[in-house]
C-alpha cells in the first residue's frame, strides 16, 4: 500500500467511484448551504500508516552484519590460502637451490656421504681445469680414517669424527713424481681447522702425517718426511692433502717447484676448487 493513498472504505463512499475531495472556493469566507440541499456528505479522514522502521533497521542491520561477517571470512580464506602456497614455494625453491658456502661447514648441514665416484668421475685419470692430466694407479674409499695417517694423526682424526677417507695413488705428468691425495670427511669445519693447525707440528716431530698409498695398494705406507713432501688445507668440514714421493727414495725439498705445482693442482685446484665446489652448488 501506497503511503496517503485513501482506504477502501473511502472509495466505496466516494460518488461514483471517485476519491471524494474536500474543494473550498477562492475569496469565500464562509461556508453556506441551501437549506433545501441535501447535506453533502464529509469524506473521512485519510489515515496515514506509519510504516514499522524499526524492524526493518534491525533486519537491514543484521544483513550487513552477515555479508560483512562472508566478507571477511572470504577474506582470511583467501588469505590463509595465500601463505599456505607462498611456504610451499618456499619449501619448493628451498629443496632445488644450490647450497651457500655455509653448506659445508657441518655434516649436519651435509650429510650425504662422498663416494668414490664423486671425487675421482674417471677412474683413469684426475685432470685439474686447464692442466696436464694425472694418472690414477689405484682409487679407494674408506671409512677407517686411520689408513690413510700415521702416528698420532690417526688418533686426531678419529676424535675429531672423521668418518670417511676417500684417496687415490697417481703419477704426476712432471718427471717422476708420485701422489698420493685426497680427503678426510670429518664432523665439522672448527673440528678440520683443529686438525689442520696441528698437522705441521705432528710432521715436524714425526708424530704423525699422511700416509702414502704403497705399491698401488689400498693400505697405507709410511711417508718419509726427508723424502716426501705434504700439503694440506680444511675445507669447510673436509681435510684436503697430498702426500708427493719419488721412486727411489729421491728427496723432495720444499723449495722443489714441481712440488709445489702439484699441491697446488690437486689440492687447491682439483679437490677444493672442482670436488667441493661441485657438492656447494648442488650440481
Amino acid at each position: 500500500m501506497l503511503h496517503g493513498a485513501p482506504t477502501r472504505a473511502a472509495h466505496r463512499e466516494a460518488a461514483g467511484g471517485g476519491i471524494a475531495m474536500l474543494a473550498r472556493p477562492i475569496g469565500t469566507t464562509g461556508h453556506h448551504r441551501h437549506p433545501s440541499a441535501a447535506p453533502t456528505p464529509r469524506p473521512r479522514a485519510r489515515l496515514r500508516r506509519r510504516a514499522p522502521r524499526e524492524p526493518q533497521r534491525t533486519a537491514q542491520f543484521l544483513t550487513t552484519g552477515l555479508a560483512a561477517l562472508i566478507v571477511l571470512a572470504l577474506t582470511g580464506m583467501i588469505s590463509f590460502f595465500i601463505v599456505a602456497e607462498e611456504r610451499r614455494g618456499r619449501a619448493a625453491e628451498a629443496s632445488t637451490t644450490p647450497v651457500g658456502p655455509g653448506q659445508l661447514d657441518s655434516r649436519s648441514a651435509d650429510p650425504a656421504p662422498l663416494t668414490l665416484e664423486e671425487v675421482f668421475p674417471d677412474p683413469a685419470q684426475v685432470r685439474p681445469a686447464g692442466r696436464p692430466a694425472y694418472r690414477i694407479t689405484i682409487s679407494h674409499i674408506d671409512s677407517e680414517c686411520r689408513i690413510a695417517a700415521t702416528g698420532s694423526l690417526g688418533v686426531l682424526l678419529e676424535e675429531s669424527g672423521c668418518t670417511q677417507v676417500v684417496r687415490a695413488s697417481m703419477a704426476a705428468p712432471y718427471g717422476d713424481y708420485q701422489v698420493t691425495a685426497g680427503l678426510f670427511n670429518l664432523a665439522d669445519a672448527a673440528g678440520a681447522a683443529a686438525v689442520d693447525e696441528r698437522v705441521r707440528r705432528l710432521v715436524e716431530t714425526g708424530d704423525g702425517g699422511f700416509a702414502a698409498m704403497a705399491a698401488g695398494e689400498p693400505g697405507a705406507g709410511p711417508a718419509d718426511a726427508l723424502v716426501s713432501q705434504v700439503g694440506w688445507h680444511s675445507d669447510g668440514h673436509y681435510l684436503l692433502y697430498c702426500v708427493i714421493t719419488r721412486p727411489g727414495g729421491r728427496v723432495v725439498s720444499n723449495d722443489d717447484p714441481y712440488a709445489a705445482q702439484i699441491t697446488s693442482e690437486l689440492v687447491d685446484d682439483y679437490l677444493a676448487g672442482a670436488v667441493l665446489a661441485k657438492r656447494r652448488s648442488g650440481a
